[in-house]
Formats: structure tokens, sequence, C-alpha cells
């Protein structure tokens, strides 16, 4: 009856609602299905002991390997180890030069780092157990030399050793420094020039060419010749200086009374 009131248009109509009404609550129920349940969150309460209110919480134990080191050991990260001292060794050794040593070495301990002494060292006055100051010179002299100069003997002498060495470095010296008493400081002694002697007159044989050439007349030149010629044939006298070319009478006259020969 229902289908003879409505139009075929109606039908068809109809038909495509009831169909859509189907598709829709298939989709809401796969999507239902695909989307996850949320978890509500849990909470974990602390219980906490009503007899424990009030009491003093202890604290937790330091990490394992975190432990902090003693105070001594801290302490021993920043001790000063023992410093190094430099000294020179010149004179009668076979190798001189500058050399690092540890604090407290004494003058023998130089003396082997220098590889001994040679033939010609005198050590009558050196003390070789006196301790090394740093920045000093240990000065080992040679010894002083007898020869025939044309059947005449001539006695070629050497700086002694507390000339040229602080007086620690000299058994004379350290005898005359423990004499004062261990309240008197103890001195370095100030060697003369190199070449000069204790009156001030320059050694020909020993000064060097900077001394040399401040001579009157004797220049860079003249101090050079003079160095050469004393290489080949030390001099034995003052009045020698005229064998060497350049130097006539006068130039020896003007520096006679300025040098010496030892």
């Amino acid at each position: 009856m229902l289908s003879r009131l409505m139009t075929r248009r109606e039908q068809l109509l109809l038909v495509g609602v009831a169909a859509a009404v189907l598709v829709g609550a298939a989709a809401l129920y796969v999507h239902g299905k695909q989307t996850p349940q949320k978890t509500p969150p849990i909470q974990i309460e602390q219980a906490v002991s009503t007899e424990a209110e009030g009491a003093l919480v202890s604290p937790a134990p330091p990490a394992r390997g975190l432990t902090p080191p003693p105070v001594q050991d801290v302490a021993a990260l920043f001790e000063e180890k023992p410093k190094a001292i430099a000294v020179s060794v010149a004179g009668a050794v076979r190798s001189p030069g500058t050399y690092e040593l540890e604090l407290g070495a004494r003058v023998q301990d130089i003396v082997d780092k220098a590889r001994g002494l040679n033939e010609e060292a005198d050590t009558r006055d050196i003390n070789l157990a006196a301790p090394l100051i740093d920045g000093t010179t240990l000065t080992i002299p040679h010894t002083a030399k007898s020869i025939r100069d044309d059947g005449t003997l001539v006695a070629r002498g050497a700086r002694r050793a507390a000339e040229v060495n602080p007086p620690q470095y000299t058994i004379s010296g350290w005898v005359s420094g423990a004499a004062r008493g261990p309240s008197a400081p103890a001195t370095i002694a100030s060697p003369p020039p190199s070449g000069s002697s204790p009156g001030g007159l320059i050694d020909i044989n020993t000064a060097p060419t900077s001394e040399l050439e401040n001579l009157p007349g004797i220049g860079p030149k003249l101090a050079g010749d003079i160095a050469a010629y004393r290489a080949q044939t030390p001099f034995t006298s003052i009045e020698e200086l005229d064998n060497v070319p350049g130097i006539g009478p006068k130039r020896l006259e003007a520096i006679r009374g300025l040098v010496t020969v030892r």
C-alpha cells in the first residue's frame, strides 16, 4: 500500500539514505577499534610512617667512587719538589761547561759531570766535599810549570784556586769562613778581571784580546797579532812584545808600565 503511494524517485532516495547510514555506522565501528585506549597515570604515593614524623633523616652515604681524598693526600699534590741547580765548571777539567745537578750536590759531583780532571789539574786547595752554590763557577786551576828558555829557568805560575773561586770551594776559604763562626754570612770573592794581576797589570800571556786592544796604541788588529804570537811562543818578558809585527819601541814604552808576564 505504502509502495504504491511513493513514486519511483522517492523510493530511490530512501534507499540511498539507508545506505549512507549503514556506511557511517560501519566507519564509526572501525575507528573505535583502531584508536588506542589511554591508560590513566598511576599515582604512587609514598607511605610515611606516623612514627617517623619529626625524626631526623640520616644523609645518604656517598656514591661509590666519589669519596673525597684525605686532607693529607690533597696537600701532597701541592708539595714542592726539590729544585735543581746550575753550576759551571772551568779550568783543568776534561769537559768544561754548565751542568744541572740536584740540590745538595758537591764539588766532586760536578767534576765527575765534566768527565774528571786532566793531567794539569791542581786540586791542593779545592774542597771536593763542599756543597755547590747555584749560579756560581768552579774553576780548577792548572799546575804551575817551570821551563828553561835559553838556559834560564822561567817559572810560569797559575792563578791560585782562592783567586778564582768562591771561598766555599777552596780549603783555605772554607777554613777562614768557619773561623768567623756560623753567624757570619759567607761571601763570594770577586776574582780580578781575566788576564789581570793582583796589582792591576795586564798579563800579556793570558789576557783576552778585548783587554789587550784597550792598551795605548794597541787596537783590535795588534791585539789579535799578540794573541797569535803567544799561542805559538808564550812571552817570557815584556821586551818580547817587540817581536810582534807592528809593535815598535815607542808602543812598547807606552804600555810597559801597564803589562806584565807571569
